[in-house]
C-alpha cells in the first residue's frame, strides 16, 4: 500500500467521474495556528499555515491538506492526500501522509510513497468515535469526543506494534486528551471570522500544548 498507487487510481476515477458530473460542493482554504500538535504530538516548532482544497459529491470526497512553518527551519512540514466516503451511519477515508522537505522535495520517498492510514468515523447520539490503522506501520489510533456546552473534549488511544509511533515500541495507551472552544469574530455583515483555541495533554509523555488557531 505504501506507493499509493491505489489510492491515486482511485482519487483518479473519482475526478473523472466528478468531470462528467455536476460537481456538489467544492471547497478552500487554510488554518493558521500557533503550533501543530497531532494526535497529542507536537510537529515542528512555531506557527504553521495550515492549507486545504477539497470537491466532492454525493458522499465522496477528494482532498489535499498541508501544513507547514511559518519560520525558516520551524520543521513539521505535511502534505496529505485523502479520499473519503461517506455511507451515512459511517465515514471511510483513505489518508496519503507524506512529509516533503522545506523546499518541497523529498529527501526520502517522495509523494506517491507516502504513509497510509485507513480511517472510519461515526456519532452515536452526541458522542463521536473515530479509528485509523496505518497497515505498513501496524499502528492503530482510536478517538472519542463530545460537546459540553460549548467546549469541545477529545480522549485518544494510540497502539504501537515493532516501531514508536504513539506510545512507544509495543506499547499501548492514552495519548491524547483535549478540550476546546470556537468562536467567531464579527468583521462585517456578511463575514466573521472564526477562531479555536485548544489545551492538549499527552499522558503517555506528559507533554501540554495550549493552541490558538484562525479559520479563512
Amino acid at each position: 500500500m505504501k506507493n499509493f498507487k491505489t489510492l491515486i487510481l482511485l482519487m483518479g476515477s473519482t475526478f473523472l467521474f466528478f468531470s462528467n458530473q455536476n460537481v456538489q460542493s467544492q471547497d478552500f482554504g487554510a488554518d493558521v495556528v500557533s503550533s501543530y500538535v497531532w494526535r497529542g504530538t507536537q510537529f515542528g516548532e512555531g506557527p504553521h499555515i495550515q492549507p486545504y482544497i477539497s470537491t466532492g459529491k454525493g458522499g465522496f470526497e477528494v482532498g489535499l491538506w498541508g501544513s507547514f512553518p511559518t519560520t525558516a527551519g520551524g520543521g513539521g512540514n505535511e502534505l496529505d492526500a485523502y479520499v473519503s466516503y461517506d455511507f451515512g451511519p459511517l465515514a471511510l477515508t483513505v489518508t496519503n501522509y507524506t512529509f516533503p522537505d522545506g523546499d518541497g522535495t523529498y529527501s526520502s520517498g517522495g509523494f506517491f510513497e507516502g504513509d497510509l492510514e485507513i480511517s472510519a468515523s461515526t456519532e452515536i447520539g452526541g458522542l463521536s468515535l473515530m479509528g485509523g490503522y496505518f497497515p505498513d506501520l501496524e499502528t492503530l489510533y482510536i478517538e472519542a469526543g463530545f460537546g459540553l456546552g460549548d467546549v469541545d473534549f477529545a480522549i485518544g488511544f494510540g497502539s504501537d506494534s515493532a516501531d514508536a509511533f504513539y506510545v512507544g515500541a509495543g506499547e499501548s495507551a492514552i495519548c491524547n486528551v483535549s478540550f476546546g472552544y470556537s468562536k467567531e469574530i464579527k468583521i462585517t455583515d456578511d463575514y466573521s471570522l472564526p477562531l479555536f483555541s485548544s489545551f492538549i495533554f499527552n499522558p503517555k509523555s506528559e507533554a501540554a500544548f495550549i493552541v490558538f488557531g484562525a479559520s479563512f
